[in-house]
């Protein structure tokens, strides 16, 4: 018994003692994150216009709670499509707001392909959302249904494809 007592009691402090030096050796230890060098190609070297530029968005329409990038546009009038991402930023950010009123709002990011049919009806729209059940329940009421309700000028058969495509983000937004 006096020998089982003493290998224990031997065990524990070498068990103390190396967790001990493991602890100092482990704190001499540091990470190190190299220099980083941000790198921007001014609007002017390539030929496109500063607005064309802003955000990587051909437009952008900010509010509190979201934030819509018009990324591109076909057989739409530049007007219209500007005048579409406005729309549909006022029915995110008054969405935005009625979800967190109800606990409801999850912060997320969307994109949003939208064709235009010749009647000028939102026909169809595809939708790819940041990870999460939550996050697509916030677009599919605060951005799907407000665009499907967006009614274009009627077009003519041989216009060819319309559309938009358009990037969102909600939630808590920086102020930048």
């Amino acid at each position: 018994m006096k020998r089982r007592r003493a290998l224990t009691v031997a065990a524990v402090a070498f068990y103390a003692a190396h967790a001990g030096a493991s602890v100092v050796a482990c704190a001499a230890s540091r990470d190190s994150i190299p220099e980083s060098r941000d790198v921007r190609v001014a609007a002017e070297a390539n030929g496109e216009s500063p607005a064309a530029q802003a955000d990587g968005y051909l437009y952008v329409a900010r509010r509190p709670l979201g934030l819509i990038g018009l990324a591109d546009f076909r057989g739409v009038d530049v007007a219209i499509a500007r005048a579409a991402a406005e729309k549909l930023a006022d029915s995110l950010d008054t969405c935005a707001t009625e979800l967190g009123r109800t606990g409801k709002l999850t912060q997320g990011a969307a994109r949003l392909v939208a064709q235009v049919g010749p009647d000028g009806d939102v026909q169809g729209v595809k939708l790819t959302t940041s990870p999460g059940a939550a996050v697509t329940a916030n677009a599919l009421l605060c951005l799907v249904s407000p665009l499907k309700l967006i009614a274009f000028p009627a077009g003519s058969a041989d216009a060819g494809d319309r559309g938009l495509a358009l990037e969102a983000t909600w939630g808590v937004l920086s102020t930048k």
